[in-house]
């Protein structure tokens, strides 16, 4: 499909996938891009497709670019094929946060579900020795956590191409800020204003405004411009490639954000 043409008015509906009957993207999501081009609507907008943390917020997920399983389908193909020619394909191309989201998730289920600046020195800090270790005995369970990240992704590709057959774009959300407790942070710590110790320095929040009489705190860590201008903003770059993978339209959340924040002193 083109580019979507933003000079054409057009109207749509924000609903979440987790807010159909099933909360899965399953023959429901059929049903409800049915009602969509019935209705003569041409836009159909959803949150943030991740895996929220504990707090169940899709503005809070543990990876910017890994999709939630949990909208997988039950009949999803679960068995892991690992010389699948297209899976090896897709790995390939998704290396640049695969392997540390897979990484990171089999962690956090070792430490009990622990934030990662709460993990063992060595994992916390990535220690080379430690991980190679890490990789070479959990190596199983890093393949499920990849194969799983790939059969959400062909799931949803099932979705997009049955939008635009129905001449419906598919409309995406992505958070300004990633979750201090992230695949992200914990792969990539130099992009963000942390301590020694993996805590943040700062953290986000916005002024008081009609919906906040005294202002918001996020606590998400900010970013280091600095590092992110010194590597051409390569992971921003990245993120906005990887969710035009997913959809026609992409919203920045707060996108005011990147020309003025609240930086809060965490503490």
């Amino acid at each position: 499909m083109s580019l979507y043409p933003l000079s054409q008015r057009s109207s749509g509906i924000l609903l979440h996938p987790t807010s159909l009957p099933s909360g899965k993207l399953d023959d429901d999501v059929l049903r409800w891009l049915d009602f969509l081009a019935d209705s003569c609507q041409q836009v159909w907008q959803v949150l943030p497709l991740g895996i929220p943390e504990i707090s169940n917020s899709p503005y809070q997920c543990l990876s910017a670019f890994a999709g939630n399983p949990a909208l997988l389908p039950d009949d999803a193909n679960t068995d892991v094929q690992i010389d699948d020619p297209e899976y090896q394909q897709w790995q390939q191309q998704q290396e640049y946060w695969l392997e540390d989201f897979a990484c990171y998730s089999i962690l956090k289920r070792m430490n009990n579900g622990a934030a990662w600046y709460e993990w063992p020195e060595q994992f916390r800090n990535k220690d080379n020795i430690a991980l190679e270790t890490f990789t070479r005995e959990c190596h199983v369970r890093l393949d499920q956590v990849k194969w799983q990240q790939y059969q959400i992704h062909k799931t949803w590709q099932t979705v997009l191409n049955a939008a635009h057959e129905r001449e419906i774009h598919l409309f995406g959300d992505m958070p300004i800020f990633v979750a201090h407790d992230s695949a992200d942070v914990w792969a990539h710590p130099e992009n963000f204003l942390l301590d020694e110790t993996g805590h943040s320095r700062w953290v986000t929040g916005v002024p008081p405004d009609y919906f906040s009489e005294t202002g918001q705190r996020w606590g998400n860590p900010h970013y280091n411009w600095g590092v992110m201008v010194e590597r051409g903003f390569r992971w921003w770059l990245q993120r906005l490639e990887h969710h035009f993978q997913w959809f026609d339209l992409v919203r920045i959340d707060h996108f005011r954000g990147l020309e003025a924040v609240w930086m809060i002193d965490a503490e």
